[in-house]
């Protein structure tokens, strides 16, 4: 009865309230409204006692959250609206009456205000809260408040609670103030100025006392010195410990810089030291202040890198140890690594299990870890590529290959090599959804999937090859952020949209109602899910197949230490003691049930159970597929893949039971879900270089590689916010390269996909200007491309050039060449040109080969016919077994010929550091009344032998030879060669092209020409 009239009471005081609420327009009342006096609350607890107990009583009048609140200062007004003047509310104005939190969160608050707080300004306190009068607070925003001042550590308690008023219903935050700090001070520090200790600690004059904050700020400014290699700094706290302190004293004693001096290898015979000091982080100091920080978590780190190392090469019982060793001051430390590296383990046996659909000697077929060969990660990795690609060729996307060693009983130092397989079903795309990340994306989704349409379509089998190289196409694109890549999220799903519902038994479904269901299905991928000829590989997959269920990682399961056990028994467990010395190793020795082998795209991942499909006698189609039945004692299902028999209650046409074969698990399908973040596709580059050939050159370059022709601006936002011209995927250049010998003035436009197809269109106008020996030359002209990639390696351009070039500054008695196009000339082309690059890599390559067919046709004022072709073949001599200290020995080819009514500025000329070191640049050439005038015939070579120096392959070293000629007609006479050296030094802080310098010496050479012994540019290839 009590409780049921407090509650009416409380309703009817709520309704008096709201009663005396004005209407919106209301003229305002001559008097306020009398003011109900708020009841006195407990008094606030000591700074010791900071919450308040629960037997404080709460006003009338508040609607609040269970928290602990302080209350209010008599007499001082902490009202927002004195900050912001958006409300007449006072404190006098609030009224006893309670509204219900619901309408409290519909109606706008008509003040904010601040109580308890005693020494903190009421101004500094509302920087941190959202709410405001004028708006309604919702829950969450009144949370949210809390937090925020919780977060200042200015209280111990933040009571928020609701008041009516008048005007409308009053947020109050009761606070709880704890006690102010009044001094910092840090004693000891030289090294480090007190202003960057005052903002790593956080702690300030006049802001909170905390003692834990305070305990907190010692490990801070400990780690701070240690991250600044003060690894014996000390740092206690004087002052501060006790809650009645106010003040806080730091004494800090800094101690020395420790720097690494030396690092040493005892007991390493296989590799030497200079291979090893390349596998740790762990540097010796230059110049006395560069690199060599000593830190004891980076020398426990290399001893695990190292032994790493070794097992990767098949030393398992490695075992490696550090020491370091210090000076008297301790500034000076020497890291020493004791190795006993153990026997190195062979290969013995290889097996495979688990295989139906692959045969084992195809598995097996072009292995580069064989019996009786030194195990080597490396080679293992590659070749559990070689057998998950033949999976992916058949679009198994979750297939799996797992090694698993075996390690023999006694002393013998080899190990078994058994590969589990998972062989999954084949899986086809279903949907592909792009998502492009950001607040504001003026992206079109469709340059996503342009990007990816060559490799991804709906209905194609599903190869994590293709999956990788849409992947990497996406991120090399250069549109989108780098440090958060791509994410290609992989995801099984049933299929049941993508495959029709039949009504009629053994019916074929119809692949327009399946094209239906799923855009763009390809009819050779359709043949395939139904059971025609298979689908031809339209890639060679490359790289490790994506894996099912597991985590990503570059690395397989670790090996442990061998231990001398029965074969195949499970290994030994480690000791705890041992823990911290797990060593991530190329796999892991067991006996049960497989792991997951290396995932290459992170994002693809396998449903932790696929859902298992048994067969549907409505999709097991007799006699209306359009291949004819297939009887023989291995049959085959409706997807062309071999079953094994039923025995036991099929029916073949002789009538015994040996005929039907069991249905094979259906295709699965995937959704591909792709998410991208834009990055910043805008460029503003300035730049200077210099090379032997051109001069000295300046570099003014504005680019955007997210361009949008189609998309001007149709206001000032549109240009504010970055939206105009951009978001199509085209690129766009501004470039100014002005130079004393050479400068080019250039705008190009080049759409990757043009009219949403393979094709790619460029256009671009550009002014060049030369400075020759003979003659100053200036050309003015656009140029038109159109290409399209064919495949893998090779693709096809045509192009169409006009320029109008004018020639000028001749010398004395020019020849006939020169006097023939003196002044201004129209130059008009068409070209086609064919591409074929198997290169490894196009930037470093170390294996593969390169070709360039070319065909350009003069029309208009010069018509002649042009014929180009280059080629290059690189090898890798010798490797080191990481794979690292590779010897490359290439060869490189030019051959061009042109008609006799080629103009002098187009001929061929040779000599330079790009062409034919030993010699000027365009010092090979046919000479006519002492000018070099080009000929109509070109045909150049070299061969070059890179060998690292150092075993970071930091520093390399060439030997080369060019050789060949240029002639007015097709010949081989004046035929030159000239030998030399030369060095590549990387330097990371220039990225990763190198400086080049070399120096060549003409063995064979004709009086006329120009000789240049040394010659420099950056880059590996010429």
């Amino acid at each position: 009865m009590f409780g049921s009239a407090v509650a009416v009471w409380i309703a009817a005081c709520a309704s008096v309230a709201l009663a005396q609420r004005p209407f919106p327009g209301a003229a305002p009342a001559s008097q306020p409204a009398p003011v109900k006096e708020v009841p006195k609350e407990t008094p606030a607890p000591a700074a010791k006692t900071p919450v308040k107990t629960a037997a404080a009583e709460q006003p009338k009048g508040e609607t609040k959250l269970p928290t602990t609140s302080t209350p209010r200062r008599p007499g001082v007004n902490n009202s927002l609206s004195n900050i912001t003047p958006t409300s007449g509310i006072r404190d006098e104005n609030v009224t006893q009456t309670e509204l219900s939190i619901e309408k409290l969160l519909d109606d706008p608050l008509a003040d904010v205000i601040i109580e308890g707080n005693d020494t903190i300004r009421t101004d500094a306190i509302l920087r941190y809260i959202q709410c405001r009068p004028g708006r309604a607070a919702s829950s969450r925003m009144v949370q949210q408040d809390v937090t925020q001042l919780l977060n200042t550590r200015w209280f111990y308690s933040v009571q928020p609670v609701y008041r009516s008023a008048d005007e409308g219903p009053v947020l109050v935050f009761k606070v709880v103030e704890k006690p102010i700090l009044r001094s910092v001070t840090f004693r000891g520090n030289k090294k480090i100025k007190t202003g960057e200790l005052e903002a790593h600690t956080g702690l300030r004059p006049n802001h909170a006392y905390d003692v834990s904050a305070n305990r907190e700020s010692v490990y801070r400014i400990r780690q701070l010195y240690h991250d600044k290699g003060y690894r014996f700094a000390e740092v206690t706290l004087a002052k501060g410990e006790s809650p009645e302190d106010r003040d806080v004293i730091f004494d800090i004693v800094e101690g020395p810089k420790s720097k690494i001096w030396g690092i040493t290898f005892d007991g390493n015979e296989a590799m030497s030291d200079g291979i090893l000091k390349t596998k740790i982080s762990s540097k010796i100091v230059k110049l006395w202040i560069i690199q060599g920080d000593y830190d004891p978590e980076i020398i426990r780190n290399d001893v695990l890198s190292l032994k790493q190392y070794y097992m990767s090469l098949g030393y398992f019982d490695v075992d490696v140890q550090s020491e370091e060793k210090f000076n008297e001051d301790k500034s000076k430390v020497t890291v020493a690594f004791t190795v006993k590296e153990g026997q190195r383990y062979k290969v013995d046996g290889i097996e495979v299990i688990g295989n139906d659909v692959i045969a084992r000697d195809k598995l097996m077929s072009d292995l580069k870890l064989k019996s009786g060969d030194f195990f080597n990660e490396r080679f293992l990795k590659e070749d559990v590529n070689f057998m998950t690609e033949q999976y992916d060729d058949q679009g198994r996307l979750f297939a799996k290959v797992l090694p698993t060693p075996r390690f023999r009983d006694g002393d013998e130092a080899v190990v078994d090599l058994v590969y589990e397989i998972d062989e999954d079903v084949p899986r086809y795309i279903g949907t592909i959804n792009v998502h492009i990340r950001g607040d504001y994306p003026h992206s079109q989704e469709e340059v996503v999937r342009q990007q990816v349409n060559r490799f991804l379509k709906p209905g194609k089998l599903a190869r994590s090859s293709d999956l990788r190289m849409a992947q990497a196409r996406v991120n090399g694109s250069g549109l989108w952020d780098k440090e958060e890549a791509a994410a290609f999220d992989i995801k099984p799903v049933d299929g049941t949209e993508y495959w029709p519902q039949f009504e009629k038994r053994g019916q074929n479904p119809d692949r327009d109602d399946l094209k239906q269901t799923s855009a763009v299905w390809e009819t050779s991928e359709l043949d395939r899910i139904f059971g025609h000829s298979p689908v031809p590989v339209e890639f060679p997959a490359i790289g490790t197949l994506a894996q099912a269920e597991e985590p990503a990682t570059q690395a397989l399961p670790p090996v442990p230490r061998k231990a001398a056990r029965p074969i195949g028994a499970p290994p030994a467990e480690k000791p705890a003691a041992a823990a911290e010395q797990a060593v991530a190793a190329p796999f892991e020795v067991r006996q049960a049930a497989p792991v997951a082998a290396p995932v290459a795209l992170p994002a693809v991942s396998a449903p932790v159970s696929v859902p298992t499909v048994m067969p549907d006698p409505d999709m097991v189609f007799r006699g209306q597929s359009e291949a004819p039945p297939v009887y023989r004692p291995q049959s085959v299902d409706a997807y062309g893949l071999p079953v094994p028999q039923n025995y036991i209650d099929s029916v073949s046409p002789q009538g015994d039971p040996f005929g039907d074969a069991l249905s094979a698990p259906p295709p699965g399908f995937v959704d591909v879900n792709i998410d991208v973040t834009e990055g910043r596709t805008g460029r503003l580059m300035f730049g200077v270089g210099v090379n032997s050939d051109a001069g000295v050159v300046g570099s003014l370059v504005l680019q955007e590689d997210n361009f949008d022709i189609m998309r001007p601006p149709t206001s000032w936002s549109d240009i504010i916010n970055g939206t105009a011209w951009r978001g199509a995927g085209q690129s766009f250049r501004l470039e100014a390269v002005p130079g004393n010998q050479v400068s080019r003035y250039m705008v190009s436009w080049n759409d990757p996909y043009f009219m949403r197809s393979d094709f790619s269109l460029g256009l671009n106008a550009f002014y060049y200007n030369r400075y020759y020996e003979y003659w100053t030359e200036d050309r003015l002209g656009g140029r038109a491309s159109l290409g399209y990639v064919l495949d893998k390696y090779w693709s096809v351009s045509t192009a169409l050039r006009l320029e109008q070039v004018r020639m000028s500054n001749y010398p004395l008695n020019p020849p006939q060449a020169l006097t023939e196009v003196q002044g201004d000339n129209f130059l008009s082309t068409g070209s086609a040109t064919l591409t074929y690059d198997a290169r490894d890599n196009s930037f470093m390559p170390t294996r593969g080969n390169f070709a360039s067919f070319s065909f350009e046709q003069g029309f208009g004022e010069f018509t002649y016919p042009r014929f180009d072709v280059s080629a290059s073949q690189f090898f890798t001599v010798y490797e080191r077994p990481d794979g690292f200290g590779k010897q490359i020995l290439s060869f490189t080819g030019q051959l061009g010929y042109t008609g006799n009514q080629t103009p002098v500025f187009e001929r061929y000329f040779a000599g330079g550091y790009s062409s034919f070191r030993g010699f000027y640049f365009r010092g090979v050439s046919p000479v006519q009344n002492g000018v070099k005038v080009g000929g109509d015939f070109m045909a150049v070579g070299s061969a070059e032998y890179m060998v690292p120096l150092v075993a970071s392959d930091a520093i390399r070293t060439v030997v080369f030879t060019d050789f060949g000629t240029v002639n007015p007609n097709v010949s081989l006479d004046d035929f030159r060669v000239s030998a030399g050296f030369g060095f590549r030094l990387t330097i990371p802080a220039m990225g990763p092209a190198p400086l080049a310098f070399d120096f060549a010496w003409p063995v064979l050479k004709e009086d006329t020409d120009r000789l240049r012994v040394f010659s420099f540019y950056v880059g590996f290839t010429r």
